[in-house]
């Protein structure tokens, strides 16, 4: 009876030992899969550096194209460092371009920044205009990718700013120009634009006239959208329906600040788009009479809630809603 225990006892601790190996060995196999596994891709191992004055845009794109060719999905730029673009980017699908919240990248020439193709996306970081020759798109979308719902393309906690003092160039561009292109349910949120010629400019151009389709930039929403001192703050160019349709877009949140340069606060074609705008200091505008806010003959269904009187507004179309509590009184 012994000798049979202690074989009980033996084949116990055989058991838990093999127990113990396998899970040993599990844990060193994830512990070194948690090794191999890449976060996110440093554009300084590329060769960016935020603390000379060499042009890091080779660099980052390499970075980006890394990122998308590997399916690693992100790229950052980090630490309160200015980073020099002479050159445009592309941002590849599914991947996610991080700078840092002080991050700076210097735009030094007449070109567009930074085309966003679908499923990708932008976070925090300071895009800064320093040469007075750009007259280009910062951030450009197109509708060629098809942006559409089960995409997951954003701009988030960005600031564009001009600070060359020229009053150029286009801060978010998104532009739809032949059969079956779209941009559709893309979020923009927390933006600051500032110093330029156009904030925002949605267009849809009608296809040509040898292809079949239409051409809309539809559903997309603007949320916590700053403009500071920009000559046309938003333009909306399209028609009320197809073939080239701007409809359904969403601006709220929106703070316009105005200065002597400001012609133009919100020009909109197309239908039921809904604005919630602040707009300061319009009295520096000199005539009170001033067509701020236009609704074309190409406009339907707007609504716009703001704090600006009618007299500011010319509306040319038709169904278009506009209150104001000044109105009201």
């Amino acid at each position: 009876m012994k000798f049979k225990g202690m074989l009980f006892t033996g084949a116990i601790i055989t058991a838990i030992i093999s127990v113990l190996y396998f899970l040993n060995f599990e844990s060193s196999n994830a512990s070194t899969e948690n090794q191999n596994f890449i976060e996110y891709v440093n554009a300084e191992q590329f060769g960016a550096n935020g603390d000379d004055q060499k042009d890091d845009s080779k660099a980052i794109q390499r970075a980006i194209d890394y990122s998308h060719t590997e399916k690693i999905g992100k790229v950052k730029l980090v630490g309160n460092k200015n980073y020099i673009l002479k050159k445009g980017l592309i941002l590849k699908e599914e991947v996610e371009l991080e700078l840092g919240q002080s991050t700076r990248l210097f735009i030094d020439g007449d070109f567009r920044v930074i085309e966003v193709e679908k499923d990708a996306s932008i976070t925090n970081g300071i895009f800064e205009i320093t040469n007075k020759n750009f007259d280009s798109e910062v951030i450009y979308l197109d509708g060629k990718q098809k942006f559409w719902s089960w995409e997951r393309t954003r701009i988030n906690n960005v600031a564009i700013i001009n600070s060359s003092g020229s009053k150029k160039g286009t801060g978010i561009s998104l532009f739809s120009g032949g059969a079956d292109q779209f941009i559709s349910f893309v979020n923009f949120q927390d933006i600051n634009i500032s110093g330029l010629k156009t904030g925002v400019r949605m267009e849809a151009k009608p296809p040509p006239k040898d292809e079949k389709g239409y051409s809309f930039i539809n559903g997309n929403r603007f949320t916590n959208l700053t403009l500071d001192g920009c000559i046309n703050c938003i333009d909306i160019i399209g028609s009320i329906t197809i073939p080239n349709e701007c409809s359904g877009n969403e601006f709220k949140g929106i703070q316009v600040q105005t200065t002597k340069d400001t012609e133009s606060v919100f020009k909109v074609n197309g239908s039921d788009n809904q604005i919630e705008a602040m707009i300061w200091d319009v009295h520096l505008l000199g005539d009170r009479n001033r067509n701020l806010i236009s609704f074309t003959s190409q406009s339907t269904g707007n609504s716009l809630f703001s704090n600006l009187e009618s007299t500011y507004i010319k509306d040319e179309g038709i169904y278009n809603y506009y209150t104001s509590p000044r109105d009201e009184n």
